[in-house]
């Protein structure tokens, strides 16, 4: 296996892979990957990763003036680490719906706020119950990606919806009702 790296902007495929499955996460997402197609790039193969699969970064702008001016052979990565590439589809990293989601721009995402003792339990890589919920919208259906917020508003897990919000209403305190899909607490699990 080799130990090159390759780290470009993304391609015209790369574009559409990245746009067809931001769109089934919001309706917005078009005019969002307009804005930030041009910054996006992709670091793929090395040994050095973890991770297999093509990388994508999300470079700001004056990240992207430097490095236009490097050697980009030598560059690994660089930006905010948006997602990655696998089997045809984009997964969104935390970071980058953390990104768009404090930008305004996954502001249609619906949200589910938490308290100090249910943080902890989703950053140990647990499922959301009914009994976790402080706030949650009245317009869930089932497959939803939701943004897991904390007491103070910020990102701390994607979650998949299991159930519509009718259906929540009759469900046992103990029962699921979203899957923890990526949460803060990842970092200091992976190693384990």
């Amino acid at each position: 296996m080799s130990n090159k790296v390759n780290f470009r902007q993304i391609n015209e495929i790369e574009k559409e892979i990245i746009i067809s499955s931001l769109s089934n996460t919001s309706p917005k997402s078009l005019r969002i990957f307009e804005d930030l197609k041009t910054n996006l790039y992709i670091s793929i193969g090395g040994l050095i990763s973890i991770n297999k699969y093509p990388e994508i970064y999300l470079v700001s702008k004056n990240q992207y003036n430097l490095l236009n001016s490097l050697i980009t052979n030598k560059i690994i990565s660089a930006g905010l680490y948006f997602g990655f590439i696998k089997k045809g589809n984009f997964f969104l990293s935390l970071e980058g719906l953390e990104f768009l989601f404090k930008s305004n721009l996954f502001s249609d995402l619906k949200r589910i706020n938490v308290d100090d003792k249910v943080e902890k339990s989703i950053l140990y890589g647990n499922n959301i119950l009914k009994n976790m919920i402080l706030k949650s919208p009245v317009n869930i259906k089932q497959k939803d990606i939701l943004v897991i917020l904390n007491k103070f508003d910020e990102v701390i897990a994607i979650a998949q919806s299991k159930q519509d919000h009718q259906n929540i209403q009759q469900l046992k305190p103990n029962e699921i009702i979203a899957i923890n899909l990526n949460d803060k607490g990842y970092y200091l699990r992976k190693n384990q």
